[in-house]
């Protein structure tokens, strides 16, 4: 029997593979450095920069968001909803929502190829940090996997949080339940509220240049919505966790997907409108200036040429056009049904 131990955030070959010996390897976490400027906007244009992995949660905290299972006739299912990848995710999934620090985790089926399994094992820890951005994980989190003459057949995390007191974690828990109560009491329907949660952030929230220049280990919550929640400062990824905070708070199906804006790690989201899929990126419409009411807002294929998706992450096909078109002030007559969303609902916490 012979055991490897790779972090998960990044997985570089590295080593030989015939060794027998345990490695750990140490990565340097990634934000693109560009010059600095003064200007507020231009600093966050330029340095719309991150690790494609994020951080997630300590204790563990009630979910109150929810899990959108695309139709049939839509392309794909949701990652870790069945095969291996469910056999993975669904275990990891609920370990992070216990604040667990360890999971031993054993196949039913070895698995032949190596590069296979420890992309499974990389996919299901980045999803669940996707999925659960209430969650504190941190970018320590390293996984040993072993194998034997059958295949690869067994993983073990070991999952590092995010060094908050209960207490901070309740705070942010909190203040996302005011800022979505008090949108709900000034809007009238969703459209109104996702034009609120995005307003709200950009008001709030200043770009980290600093983080974007550094690392996680040494401004760990400017990588993570807490940073951009309560104290006001992040980078690119704290924007999209802290957005999907609010949208599942609300109940409003939202997703955060990562990939590149041209050639740049970056990170935002899809919600789902009206029957369709439309993109969100709070950073570059804080960076920017633009109004909530523009066609980068909400916005569909058209206005997503420079996004460049990773991983699968993206639920589904964007709208071909934007929710609000370009010099229209459309009207957001929306009425909440149910059956307007992709499937049926799922408790995330239930993990059924």
């Amino acid at each position: 029997m012979v055991y490897w131990q790779y972090p998960a955030m990044e997985m570089t070959q590295v080593g030989n593979c015939t060794t027998g010996k345990r490695l750990k390897i140490q990565i340097r976490e990634g934000c693109f450095h560009l010059q600095e400027r003064t200007d507020k906007r231009k600093t966050k244009r330029l340095l719309c920069a991150l690790l494609a992995a994020a951080a997630v949660m300590g204790a563990a905290m009630p979910c109150s968001a929810v899990r959108i299972e695309p139709m049939p006739e839509q392309a794909g299912t949701l990652y870790g909803t069945q095969g291996i990848e469910r056999e993975i995710y669904q275990p990891l999934s609920q370990a992070v929502q216990q604040g667990k620090t360890e999971l031993d985790l054993s196949l039913s089926q070895p698995i032949k190829s190596q590069t296979r399994f420890l992309e499974l094992c990389r996919q299901a820890l980045t999803q669940v940090r996707r999925d659960y951005p209430e969650s504190f994980l941190d970018n320590h989190t390293d996984f040993t996997y072993y194998y034997n003459q059958n295949g690869y057949y067994r993983v073990v995390y070991q999952l590092g949080y995010l060094k908050l007191s209960d207490q901070q974690k309740q705070s942010m828990t909190d203040e996302v339940e005011k800022i979505v109560r008090q949108g709900k009491k000034q809007c009238s329907n969703t459209v109104q509220l996702l034009q609120y949660f995005q307003e709200t952030l950009c008001r709030r929230v200043e770009y980290d240049m600093t983080a974007a220049k550094s690392d996680s280990d040494h401004y760990p919550t400017s990588f993570h919505a807490y940073g951009a929640l309560m104290k006001g400062k992040s980078v690119c990824q704290g924007y999209a966790y802290a957005f999907k905070l609010l949208c599942d708070q609300a109940q409003i199906p939202c997703w955060i997907v990562t990939g590149y804006y041209g050639d740049e790690p970056h990170a935002w989201n899809y919600v789902w409108l009206d029957g369709a899929y439309y993109l969100v990126d709070v950073t570059w419409d804080d960076a920017n200036g633009r109004a909530s009411d523009s066609p980068w807002f909400l916005a569909g294929s058209s206005y997503a040429k420079n996004y460049r998706i990773e991983d699968n992450s993206a639920p589904g096909e964007l709208a071909a056009s934007s929710y609000f078109t370009a010099g229209t002030k459309r009207q957001a007559q929306r009425t909440d049904k149910q059956e307007s969303r992709p499937a049926r609902s799922l408790s995330r916490a239930a993990n059924s």
